[in-house]
């Protein structure tokens, strides 16, 4: 049987330092991660933050232009080795700009290299304030495999801690671009007597030096899908809304970029 997984993995592992060279711009959610950790440092001195997937570290290196190194203790897990080396030697290459300008960076960063359903297990309870996954809940394949990863978040994750989750959206510009893969898909949905989930959408890739094309599995939720999986782990609804091309928040999926999912774990008061 196709490992869905181990192919999203051999994909960023072949393309690592092009994904990273076409990932220079940071995305608009960063700056609303942003407002997420000021918030939290207002009452604490130090926010401990994991990021599943964390590509080529992008969120953290955005985040030090905005905070002192002391008050991030941030752990990066992903996928693909090559992109975790990717991360760490643009790290490297910050911190020798640093020293350059008489500053002697020391990094709370730890990386790992992992699925996240296996790293998340191995974690202790309440080790984390807040959970971050950029673009990267949409490779999980199975509705078993979500839910679990879910519910190993909401055991992870300290009191009044949040998870926020950023996912493609079935926008104007997606159906666009994408036109014949959610055609392949809708197809695909109809001849295995709707089990296969009309949602599940492979994105070509295509390396201009070999000529091969790629193909990234992806499911594009529906918001309903996703409100079902942090409920039945036991999180209570901060927001959840899309964002548009203008950076701004909005309950449009049509003109959106992305959903914006932000979710507490808390005692509920009776």
């Amino acid at each position: 049987m196709w490992n869905i997984q181990q192919s999203v993995k051999d994909f960023y592992n072949a393309q690592a330092e092009k994904f990273s060279w076409t990932r220079k711009k940071q995305w608009p959610e960063f700056f609303y991660i942003k407002e997420q950790v000021e918030k939290h440092l207002r009452t604490s001195e130090k926010v401990r933050i994991l990021e599943l997937w964390c590509w080529d570290g992008r969120l953290y290196r955005y985040l030090l232009e905005s905070f002192s190194q002391d008050r991030i203790e941030y752990t990066w897990v992903d996928i693909s080795e090559w992109l975790i080396n990717i991360a760490k030697k643009k790290l490297n290459n910050l911190e020798l700009q640093l020293k350059e300008s008489k500053i002697n960076p020391e990094w709370q960063a730890k990386f790992y290299v992992n699925d996240m359903l296996s790293f998340l297990e191995k974690q202790d309870q309440q080790s984390f304030d807040m959970v971050i996954a950029v673009a990267s809940f949409q490779h999980i394949p199975t509705k078993y495999e979500r839910l679990l990863i879910m519910k190993n978040i909401y055991r992870i994750l300290n009191y009044d801690g949040i998870v926020l989750m950023f996912n493609w959206s079935f926008s104007k510009w997606f159906f666009k671009k994408y036109s014949k893969q959610i055609i392949k898909s809708l197809v695909i949905w109809i001849l295995t007597l709707f089990t296969n989930p009309i949602n599940n959408i492979y994105i070509p890739w295509k390396d201009n030096k070999s000529q091969k094309v790629f193909y990234r599995y992806y499911h594009i939720f529906f918001l309903y899908e996703l409100k079902y999986l942090f409920k039945n782990s036991g999180f209570i609804i901060q927001e959840d809304c899309y964002i548009n091309k203008k950076w701004e928040k909005s309950i449009s999926r049509i003109d959106s970029r992305n959903s914006i999912f932000v979710w507490k774990k808390t005692v509920l008061k009776r």
